[in-house]
Parts: structure tokens; C-alpha cells; sequence
């Protein structure tokens, strides 16, 4: 919930009241933990990258597996990459609709990033975290002690040219903040980011 309080007076300032895991956000470590590092503890590189999508060739409603991110890889994800995951199937995150056919990261999934020592997961409505309780569990356990990050409910995947480019995704520098909305933004064709 966000709520905006416009001031009557002439300087112009506001007020605000927002929740830390509105529409699109980044999702650090301190999220699932209270031991474990916050926003303002992870470096900045932490939210700008290289990102490769991977496009997912999977059943409906299957756990995402180290074979399908395998295929899907097909060895272009490296140290320090954030990972945006993509598949036919599309849902409205955290909607509880019975017809969800979306894909589900749970801990084979989470091994292989941590293998793969990726810094971030993303994924818009095509891949599901909330599958059970259990599965959610699982990767957050997996892959937060190693600072690895998820960027949640990413917007206008479809529009992206390239499978690989610059990815920005500044949160506000807050002690404390487990979550936090950001706008991610996608640079195509930048040398060092695109292939």
C-alpha cells in the first residue's frame, strides 16, 4: 500500500507512507533473516549488472530444474550475473489463481544458482517463488547467505530486444530495508553487457 500526502505549503514538500515489496522490487538477504544484509549493506554493484535472460522450454506448473536452466543457459551465465527467468506461461504473481501454470523455483533451482554464483534473480509473471511454502523456504535458505538477491514482478519483459544487456535496479540507500521498489531498467548494446 502506498499512500502520497501532498503538502499545501509553498516549498513543496511530501510526505509518504510505502510498502517495501510494491510492484517491482529487489529483495535482499535481510528479507529472510534478520542476521543477514540489508539494502544499505550490500555494495551498489549488488543492483547493476550483467543480465541473461533465460528463456525456459518447460512443462506447465514444473519445478525449474538444473536441467531446464542448463538448456536455457547453454553456458552464457557467469559469476556476477543477475538472471532473469522466462517461460510460456503467464500468471499474476502471488494471485493464488488455481489455473497458475507458471514454472517454480525451489531447492535444485536455488543449488544452481549458488553454483553459478549469480548475484540476482529476476522474473516477472512467467516464473513463480510462491509455488508452497516449503519451495519459497527452501530458496530463500539456499541462496540468501550468499547475498544473491531476487528482483520480483519485473514489467515489459517481452519488450527486450536482447537476451543479454545492462540491467539497473537502484533501491533508496535505507538502513534497515529488507525490500524495496525500483525501477529496473534495461541498456541494450552496451559493450561488455550484450554478448
Amino acid at each position: 500500500m502506498t499512500r502520497f500526502y501532498q503538502e499545501t505549503t509553498k516549498d513543496y514538500h511530501s510526505s509518504m507512507e510505502l510498502e517495501s515489496h510494491l510492484g517491482t522490487h529487489i529483495e535482499t538477504p535481510y528479507h529472510y533473516d534478520d542476521d543477514w544484509k540489508d539494502i544499505l549493506d550490500l555494495p551498489l554493484t549488488a543492483f547493476i549488472g550483467r543480465a541473461v535472460v533465460l528463456n525456459l522450454d518447460i512443462a506447465p506448473g514444473a519445478p525449474i530444474t538444473a536441467k531446464e536452466l542448463d538448456a536455457a543457459d547453454g553456458g552464457r551465465v557467469k559469476p556476477g550475473d543477475i538472471i532473469i527467468l522466462k517461460s510460456p506461461y503467464h500468471c499474476i504473481p502471488f494471485s493464488n489463481d488455481p489455473n497458475d501454470k507458471r514454472p517454480y523455483l525451489c531447492r535444485e533451482s536455488a543449488d544452481w544458482f549458488v553454483a553459478k554464483k549469480v548475484k540476482c534473480i529476476g522474473f516477472g509473471d512467467s516464473a513463480a517463488i510462491e509455488h508452497s511454502v516449503e519451495d519459497a523456504c527452501a530458496v530463500h535458505e539456499v541462496v540468501m547467505p550468499e547475498d544473491i538477491t531476487f528482483l520480483e514482478v519485473m514489467q515489459n519483459l517481452d519488450e527486450l530486444k536482447s537476451d543479454v544487456f545492462l540491467l539497473v535496479c537502484m533501491p533508496m540507500p535505507i538502513k534497515g530495508l529488507d525490500s524495496c521498489c525500483v525501477r529496473a531498467i534495461a541498456i541494450e548494446g552496451v559493450p561488455g553487457f550484450c554478448e
